[in-house]
C-alpha cells in the first residue's frame, strides 16, 4: 500500500511536471514569435526611417541647389548693378570731364554784384558769346501766382531771363541762381520754370559752386529760350523700383526709418513708385490739438503722410511698410477731473497749455519705458486713412494688418492695395468716430500748409513821417525786429496784426484816411508771403488835408492788407419773358477781401493845432472833454445829412429833430448836439455814448479824436478815483481775461503784479473759476498801486512772455 501511495504520488508529479514543461515550452514559443515580430517591425521601423532620410536628404540637396541657384543669380544681378553703377559713374565721371572741359571755354557772365538786376551766373556758349543778348530782370508778383505746389518753399528770388532761342546746333546756356540753404532731410531744391502756357514746371537741376563766391550756394539749369526761373524747396521724393522677379527692402532717403519691404513675384510687372514722406512733428501736432481741442479728442498721435505716386496695378502680394509715430502720452483723466472739479472750467481749458520742449522730450521717455514694462494699450486703436490723388475727403482701410511695436513708436502694416496718400492714425476704441477721424485728418492736413504771419507797422525815430511795413512768418519775427531797431525803427506806438496765410499767397498792400504816402495816386502795392522772404515797404507819409481831425494832436491814416477770394455769390438767369419767371445760379466771383488794417498815427506840428472857439452864446457847463466848443468843431465836421444820423444814434426823436432844424437852421448840428447833453442823466458816460454813435454813422476819425482827448484828459490828472481807473482798464483787463494761456497762468500773473500770498489765497477761495480770479487780480493791482497804468501792465506781461498780448494792450494806452 505504501508503495502503491508512492508510486501515485510520483505519477502526479511527473504529470505536473508535464505540464509545467508544456506551459513553458508554450511561454518559449510566444516569445520567440513576439521577439520574431519586434525584428520585423523594428526592421519595418529602420525602413521606413532611411527612406525618410533619404527623402530629407534629397530635399535638402533640392533646397540647396535652389539657394545656390538664387545665390548664383542675385551675383549676377549684383555684378550686372555694380557694372552698371561703375558704368554710369565713368559715364558721370567723363560727362563731368566733359562738362568742365566744356566750362573751361564757357564765358561767365556775372550779374552777382549788379544791383539793376536779380543776383545770377549764366555760362554762355563761346560760338553765341559776340552775337546774343542777354538780360535778366526781376519777375513782376502777379506772375508768381502759380509757382508754389502744395508743401513747396521759394528759396531764391524769381527772375527772368531774356535771349535769343538756342539753335540745334548750338550748345546749351546754363543758368546759376543762389538760394538761401535750408538744413532738413527731409527737402530738397530744384529750378521751376515757366511754360509758354504759364504752367511752372520742374527741370532737372544740379547743384554748382564758383570760386569767386565759395560761400554761397548756387542750383543750375540748361535754358533753351527765355522763360522765368525760381529755386523751390519741396518735399524730397524717392523712386522705388521693383522687380517682379526679386524680393527687396527700400530705405528712404527722407526718413531711414520709413523701410518698404516686398517679396519676389509681388506684382505681375514691375513697379516703380515715386515715394514723397510730409513729416509730421510733435510740437506742430501738439499746437494743431490745441487749436482744435474739440475735434482732436480721442486722437492721440499720427505718422507722417505718404505720397505714392505709381501705376495702377494690383499687387499679388502685399507689401510691408514700416513707419514710424511719435509717442503721445495720455492725459491724467483723473487729474483732468480734479481740476475740472475745483475750478469749474471745460476740459478745453486745462488742456491748453502746451507744454516745452523739454517735457514734450521727457513725457516720451516715459511713454517708452512704461511700453516697455508691459503697460496694457488695449484702449487704443491704429488706423490706416488713405485718400485719392485729387481728393479732399479722406477714408478707413480696414483691409490692412497693422502691428505695432514694444516702444509704440513704430508701427508695420502690409498692403495689398496701394493708394496716392496714407496717414497712420493712433486714437482711442470709443473716440473719435470715423466721420470726426475723417474731419479732423482734413484739418491736419490744411493746416500743415498755412503759415503763421506777423504785420508790424513802426516809424523811424528821427523822422516820424517815414514809416515802415513789415510782412514775416513768426519764425523770422526775432531777425526782423533787430532789422528794424538796427534800421532806427522804434517800438513805441507800433501796429501788429497776426494772420494766418499760404505759401506764397499774393496781397495787396492799400493806404486810406487822412494819412497817405507822398507818391500815392490810389494805387496798390502787390507782394507775395514767403517765409524765407520778409516783406518790406518803408515810404514817407503825410497828412492829405492838414485842417481835418484839427482838435487832435495826430492825424489819422491807415495801412490795409487785401486778397484775393472767390465767393459764391448768386446771379440770374435769362428770363422767360413769356412765361415771366426768373430763375437765378450761383457762380464763383473773385473779390478783394481786407485781412488786416493796422493805424498810422502822424504827429502834429504844435503850431497847427488850433485853438477851439465858441461861436454863440448857447453854452454849457463843461464835463470833462465836452465843451460848447468841442461841439462847435464836431457840428463842423459833419456834412450833409449826418448830423441826423448822429442824431437818431443818440437817441434824438425825429419830432425833436425837426423842431431843431426849425429853429436853427444852419447851426442845427450843434444845437443838436447841446440838447442831447442836456437830456442825458450826469451818471451816464457821454463821452463813450457819442464815441459809440460816430462809430455807427461811420465817422471813425471824430471817434479815434474823441478817444485821443479821452486818453490824453486822463493822463493829465494827477489821481484817479478806483471807478474811473477801473474804467480806464475795462478794455485791457476785458483783452486779457479772454486769453486761455493767461488764464491758466494767473497765479503767476499776480505774483508779477506784486499781490501777496494772502491775497491769491483770498482770490482763489472767493472766486469759482479762473477767469474770474484772473480778473480780481488785475482790480486789486489797480487798488494797491498808484503808479498802475497801461504801459506798466504792457512791462508785466512782456516779461512773462505774453509779446504779442503785450504790443495789443501797448496800442491801447
Amino acid at each position: 500500500m505504501e508503495l502503491n501511495a508512492e508510486a501515485l504520488e510520483c505519477r502526479a508529479a511527473a504529470v505536473q511536471l508535464h505540464q509545467e514543461a508544456q506551459m513553458a515550452l508554450a511561454k518559449v514559443a510566444e516569445l520567440e514569435k513576439r521577439a520574431k515580430d519586434e525584428l520585423v517591425q523594428q526592421e519595418l521601423e529602420r525602413k521606413r526611417k532611411q527612406e525618410e532620410l533619404e527623402r530629407i536628404r534629397i530635399e535638402e540637396n533640392e533646397r540647396r541647389a535652389r539657394l545656390e541657384e538664387e545665390q548664383r543669380l542675385k551675383e549676377l544681378e549684383i555684378k550686372k548693378q555694380r557694372e552698371q553703377e561703375r558704368l554710369t559713374a565713368a559715364a558721370s565721371a567723363e560727362a563731368e570731364l566733359q562738362k568742365e572741359e566744356d566750362y573751361s571755354n564757357y564765358i561767365l557772365r556775372d550779374f552777382m554784384n549788379d544791383d539793376r538786376c536779380p543776383q545770377c551766373i549764366v555760362r554762355l556758349p563761346p560760338t553765341t558769346v559776340s552775337s546774343m543778348a542777354f538780360n535778366v530782370t526781376y519777375l513782376n508778383v502777379s506772375e508768381t501766382e502759380n509757382l508754389l505746389d502744395n508743401q513747396e518753399e521759394l528759396v531764391s528770388t524769381p527772375i527772368q531771363v531774356n535771349f535769343e532761342s538756342v539753335r540745334d546746333d548750338q550748345q546749351t546756356i546754363f543758368l546759376s541762381i543762389p538760394y538761401i540753404v535750408k538744413r532738413s532731410i527731409h527737402r530738397e531744391n530744384i529750378i521751376k520754370i515757366r511754360q509758354s502756357n504759364g504752367i511752372w514746371l520742374s527741370v532737372e537741376t544740379n547743384e554748382s559752386s564758383f570760386d569767386s563766391y565759395k560761400e554761397k550756394r548756387f542750383m543750375e539749369c540748361k535754358l533753351n529760350q527765355s522763360t522765368a526761373c525760381a529755386v523751390v524747396s519741396r518735399l524730397k521724393i524717392d523712386t522705388v523700383l521693383i522687380n517682379k522677379k526679386l524680393s527687396g527692402r527700400f530705405l528712404s532717403s527722407a526718413d531711414p526709418r520709413i523701410t518698404l519691404q516686398w517679396p519676389k513675384n509681388v506684382s505681375q510687372t514691375d513697379l516703380r513708385i515715386n515715394l514723397r514722406i510730409q513729416p509730421i512733428d510733435l510740437p506742430a501736432f501738439v499746437q494743431f490739438s490745441e487749436n482744435f481741442s474739440h475735434e482732436c479728442q480721442g486722437l492721440l498721435a499720427v505718422g507722417p503722410i505718404i505720397d505714392l505716386d505709381c501705376d495702377d496695378v494690383t499687387l499679388v502680394k502685399p507689401i510691408q511698410f514700416k513707419l514710424p509715430i511719435f509717442i503721445q502720452t495720455k492725459k491724467n483723466d483723473r487729474l483732468l477731473r480734479s481740476i475740472g472739479t475745483e475750478s469749474n472750467l471745460p476740459q478745453r481749458t486745462i488742456t491748453s497749455q502746451q507744454p516745452s520742449q523739454q517735457e514734450l522730450i521727457l513725457q516720451q521717455q516715459q511713454s517708452i519705458f512704461k511700453s516697455m514694462l508691459g503697460e496694457e494699450s488695449s484702449n487704443e486703436r491704429l488706423l490706416l486713412l488713405y485718400s485719392g490723388r485729387n481728393e479732399n475727403t479722406w477714408h478707413v482701410d480696414n483691409n490692412v494688418s497693422i502691428f505695432d511695436s514694444k516702444t509704440h513708436d513704430m508701427i508695420t502694416m502690409d498692403i495689398s492695395c496701394l493708394h496716392s496718400r496714407m496717414i497712420i492714425v493712433r486714437c482711442a476704441k470709443q473716440l473719435p468716430t470715423t466721420k470726426q477721424l475723417q474731419t479732423v485728418i482734413n484739418h491736419l492736413e490744411q493746416s500743415l500748409s498755412q503759415r503763421s504771419v506777423s504785420c508790424l507797422l513802426r516809424r523811424r525815430t528821427s523822422n516820424p513821417n517815414e514809416i515802415c511795413f513789415v510782412c514775416c512768418s513768426n519764425q523770422r519775427i526775432d531777425t526782423v525786429d533787430d532789422d528794424l531797431q538796427q534800421e532806427n525803427y522804434t517800438t513805441e506806438g507800433e501796429q501788429s496784426k497776426e494772420l494766418t496765410l499760404q505759401e506764397g499767397q499774393l496781397l495787396e498792400l492799400r493806404f486810406r484816411g487822412n494819412v497817405l504816402p507822398n507818391d500815392y495816386h490810389q494805387q496798390s502795392y502787390s507782394f507775395a508771403f514767403n517765409t524765407n522772404f520778409p516783406f518790406y515797404h518803408q515810404t514817407n507819409v503825410c497828412p492829405t488835408d492838414k485842417y481835418s481831425q484839427h482838435f487832435s494832436p495826430y492825424f489819422y491814416g491807415f495801412v490795409q492788407i487785401f486778397s484775393k477770394q472767390k465767393v459764391l455769390r448768386t446771379v440770374p438767369k435769362e428770363t422767360d419773358k413769356k412765361k415771366q419767371q426768373t430763375e437765378v445760379k450761383q457762380e464763383w466771383h473773385e473779390v478783394d477781401v481786407c485781412l488786416a488794417e493796422l493805424a498810422i498815427r502822424l504827429p502834429k506840428p504844435h503850431e497847427e493845432t488850433r485853438a477851439i472857439t465858441p461861436k454863440t452864446s448857447a453854452a454849457f457847463s463843461p464835463e470833462g472833454i465836452l465843451t460848447p466848443a468841442l461841439f462847435r468843431d464836431i457840428a463842423a465836421s459833419l456834412h450833409g445829412d449826418e448830423w441826423r444820423a448822429l442824431a437818431r444814434r443818440l437817441g434824438i426823436t425825429r419830432i425833436r429833430i425837426e423842431a431843431i432844424e426849425h429853429d436853427h437852421r444852419d447851426e442845427a448840428s450843434y444845437y443838436m448836439l447841446f440838447a442831447w447833453f442836456k437830456r442825458v442823466s450826469r451818471s451816464a458816460d457821454k463821452v463813450a455814448l457819442l464815441i459809440n454813435a460816430l462809430t455807427n454813422i461811420n465817422r471813425w476819425d471824430l471817434a479815434q479824436d474823441l478817444q485821443a482827448m479821452q486818453d490824453e484828459k486822463r493822463q493829465t490828472q494827477k489821481k484817479f478815483s478806483k471807478d474811473e481807473q477801473l474804467r480806464s482798464f475795462r478794455v485791457p483787463f476785458n483783452r486779457i481775461c479772454q486769453r486761455e494761456e493767461c488764464i491758466s497762468r494767473w497765479k503767476e500773473i499776480a505774483r508779477a503784479l506784486n499781490l501777496t500770498n494772502e491775497d491769491i489765497k483770498h482770490i482763489e477761495e472767493s472766486c469759482p473759476s479762473r477767469e474770474e480770479r484772473c480778473l480780481r487780480s488785475l482790480e486789486s493791482w489797480t487798488s494797491n498801486e498808484n503808479q498802475a497804468d497801461i504801459p506798466t501792465l504792457a512791462r508785466i506781461l512782456r516779461s512773462l512772455g505774453f509779446k504779442s498780448l503785450a504790443r495789443e494792450i501797448d496800442n491801447m494806452a
